[in-house]
């Protein structure tokens, strides 16, 4: 007999904390699931650690590849997969000991595709744990009109319905969220291996899209790690090709369901918003290794390209949050070496 509920894990050099995943699972209080957890080509301990565990316990299933990234290990998973329902799992993250039944009750109760319950964040430089919720309250989108918010929240945050307070960016990521099996299979519904970035925003994105009704729920049942809060800088030309990637995929997805251009504005507030992230990371940081001038001749330049451009034009329409909205508008007013400059000292003495 198939199990009812199969719990994706693409695990690479996860040894550290693979252990109290993995136990995290053994312990649930609804036992009719399955472990596919894919090896990602791990070079610590994490294969071995996943060997003993599939010997001790048969409903652990263990996927030994080559490395492909997360999402083809997800992939894998999900294509080993049997169970009934879908939950992905981060190798680094665990779960409360009643999370799957709570998903599971809540699903069957509504016959929803998909459930999206709340997270922890744990923060491991400083071991504080805060619940995060999205959504002020729960409720079900059993319409095309309210599956339509959730892609825009997937694109942008600040189209969230009932938004609680600390709603935050976290929605696109593909674990706390049970998942009829089916649905992803009906419509090879995959991650997109092309993608280094936001492959689960698309993914999610893709899901809602053939979903008929999700479940938002208020049950705070997955953790969710922060290893490390530094910032990881990426080469402006890497970075910069990466989101246009990124803005290729989305395009052509909106071209093909967003015949209303419902989500054109979220789409254009989440190309704003990466344009930030790549004001932190790749152009205005300390020990840039360019002068600042040149560095800001790039940013400057960015702003000049689709779909960037275009964002700023419709600035005023987008529904933008806090630091969002005040560094939009900068760049809106024409204030670009303003926006560098601030970035710059930001930097150098913070």
């Amino acid at each position: 007999m198939n199990p009812k509920i199969s719990v994706v894990i693409p695990v690479y050099n996860s040894a550290k904390y693979l252990r109290e995943c993995l136990d995290s699972i053994c312990r649930q209080s609804f036992t009719e699931w399955e472990v596919v957890a894919v090896d990602d080509g791990s070079s610590d301990e994490s294969p071995k650690i996943l060997d003993e565990y599939a010997a001790a316990d048969a409903r652990i299933r263990v996927v030994h590849k080559a490395n492909g990234g997360v999402s083809a290990a997800r992939n894998d998973g999900l294509d080993a997969a049997v169970g009934e329902y879908v939950l992905f799992v981060d190798s680094d993250d665990w779960l409360d000991d009643e999370a799957l039944e709570v998903m599971i009750g809540a699903s069957e109760n509504s016959d929803a595709d998909m459930v999206v319950a709340d997270h922890f964040t744990w923060r491991e430089k400083n071991g504080t744990e805060t619940p995060q919720h999205f959504f002020e309250k729960e409720f079900e989108a059993n319409s095309r009109k309210d599956l339509i918010r959730l892609q825009q929240m997937t694109l942008y945050q600040g189209y969230a319905p009932y938004a609680s307070g600390c709603c935050d960016t976290l929605f696109p990521a593909p674990w706390a969220k049970l998942i009829k099996k089916n649905l992803l299979d009906k419509f090879n519904i995959r991650f997109n291996t092309k993608l280094k970035l936001y492959e689960d925003g698309l993914f999610i994105l893709n899901l809602l899209q053939h979903a008929e009704k999700v479940r938002c729920i208020r049950n705070v049942v997955y953790h969710y790690r922060i290893v490390s809060s530094s910032l990881c800088h990426k080469d402006d030309i890497q970075l910069a090709n990466d989101y246009a990637a990124i803005a290729k995929e989305v395009e052509e997805f909106l071209a093909l369901y967003d015949e209303e251009k419902f989500l054109r504005n979220p789409f254009y507030a989440r190309m704003l918003y990466v344009t930030k992230k790549m004001v932190l990371h790749s152009y205005f940081y300390k020990n840039a290794r360019d002068s600042f001038f040149v560095r800001y001749r790039k940013f400057a330049n960015l702003l000049r390209q689709s779909p960037y451009k275009e964002a700023l034009q419709n600035f005023c329409e987008l529904k933008l949050l806090g630091r969002d909205r005040q560094y939009g508008k900068l760049l809106h007013c024409h204030l670009s070496f303003v926006v560098g400059l601030l970035y710059e000292l930001r930097a150098r003495f913070l």
